[in-house]
């Protein structure tokens, strides 16, 4: 059976600003300055909640929606209209006032989350997806949650909390606004507490956060829209996820059968026989046996090795030959398919439904919305192999889409950024001097 892997990524993301290409800096920047972007990290937190269950209003707002002067009159404007049938005039002032007040108070109740904290993080979540899918984040005004927990249960409201309080991410929309919710089962700005962990703070917490905010900010770019910017489908299904776009189920549906194949494919040239020894090396080494059985596996591991990769040469099964960096390559072979075909057919009981029609609708939303995870877990060249036909859908249809979305609603032209920011000497020497650590390849 497959699984789906949070501990794996494919690249090292930039925390510091020296580490940022420009583009990416000014996005990370903004979703800071915009108030948006709201942070649960334990005794540190960012926002409070608007509940006042009798006028049926749960919403969140930050300390910088509640204290910058630049955003409270739009944070007066909102709360305003959730009680405007109420209440009215110098009475309306008051109640806004009132409440602004109240969440001021549970606001500072909390540890403060400093402003370079909050751009470590929002640097991490840029780099999880397209640049103009943070572009229209932005443009939308988009709600951003980040939770240190293992789900997102802690960011919500009630009502949510008892259909979706254990997910480890959501993204979520009522046609109008949209939002989303990453959880890093940690806190990726301290360090590992083991060099291998493949949960908790640190790189696990980081690649958590990258996975994840992947998928969900995947899920937002699969929002169609007008040339006003109005919400009216997905690119995967219907806007109500009840039925699959014909290109899109084929695409999945092909994918699906075209993994299955390359998996056959690699066994009958051999690759049970790499796997099984390199297996035998992995508990050799976690038992720490030596002695001339662990050379014995050795040797035979090389040997199928060299006669798999003279199989596989010059087929679509090449790519196996960039595992070879891995401790395990063999392993790690193995780990891609089940992951791969895990996020085609994503199973949990949240996507089933009584009508087949409507599963299969959110199955292929599901699958769509993972591709650029997959891109931040596995690369590039692996998930365009792996997902081959969802990889063109993705790419060729939903991020056009979202850079033409971009520019209808900004009445701009699309330019991201790639310079790299530039690198003080301090930073260069201090860098020099700096212990790395790296994300786990443990599986």
């Amino acid at each position: 059976m497959g699984t789906n892997y949070y501990h794996l990524i494919h690249f090292l993301p930039g925390l510091e600003r020296e580490q940022m290409m420009k583009g990416h800096e000014k996005l990370a920047n903004q979703i800071v300055q915009s108030g948006r972007f709201r942070i649960d990290a334990g005794d540190k937190i960012n926002f409070a909640r608007l509940y006042v269950p009798h006028h049926n209003i749960s919403m969140m707002f930050s300390k910088r929606e509640l204290y910058d002067e630049r955003l409270v009159d739009r944070t007066r404007k909102i709360i305003g209209q959730q009680f405007s049938s109420s209440y009215r005039g110098s009475m309306l002032e008051q109640v806004i006032t009132k409440h602004i007040n109240i969440m001021k108070k549970e606001v500072n109740k909390y540890q403060k989350i400093s402003e370079e904290e909050e751009l470590k993080l929002a640097r991490l979540v840029v780099q999880a997806a397209h640049p103009s899918v943070i572009m229209l984040v932005l443009l939308d005004n988009t709600e951003i949650y980040l939770s240190h927990s293992y789900n997102i249960g802690d960011m919500l409201d009630i009502n949510s909390w008892r259909t979706c309080g254990t997910n480890s991410g959501m993204q979520s929309t009522d046609g109008r606004d949209a939002a989303i919710f990453i959880s890093c089962g940690g806190d990726p700005l301290r360090p590992n507490a083991k060099p291998e962990a493949t949960y908790g703070d640190g790189w696990p917490a980081i690649a958590r956060l990258l996975v994840i905010g992947g998928q969900e900010i995947g899920h937002y770019s699969d929002i169609k829209r007008d040339k006003y910017g109005r919400q009216i489908s997905r690119y995967s299904a219907d806007l109500g996820a009840t039925r699959a776009k014909p290109h899109v189920k084929l695409a999945r549906r092909k994918d699906i059968a075209h993994d299955n194949n390359m998996l056959t494919k690699l066994y009958h040239k051999g690759f049970g026989n790499w796997l099984r020894c390199t297996e035998e090396l992995k508990f050799f080494d976690k038992n720490k046996r030596k002695g001339w059985v662990r050379y014995k596996t050795i040797f035979l591991i090389w040997f199928y090795k060299i006669r798999l990769f003279s199989k596989v040469k010059h087929s679509e099964l090449d790519f196996v030959e960039d595992f070879q960096i891995e401790k395990y390559p063999a392993i790690m072979v193995k780990a891609l398919f089940e992951d791969m075909l895990f996020n085609l057919t994503p199973i949990a009981d949240v996507y089933k439904r009584d009508d087949p029609e409507e599963e299969e609708a959110i199955a292929c939303i599901e699958a769509l919305a993972r591709v650029p995870q997959q891109v931040n877990k596995w690369g590039r060249k692996a998930t365009k192999i792996m997902m081959k036909e969802l990889y063109k859908v993705y790419y060729r249809e939903v991020i056009p889409g979202c850079i033409t979305a971009y520019e209808n609603m900004s009445g701009k032209k699309y330019y991201f950024d790639k310079t790299p920011e530039e690198q003080s000497p301090i930073y260069k020497i201090k860098n020099f001097f700096k212990k790395r650590s790296y994300p786990s390849r443990e599986i």
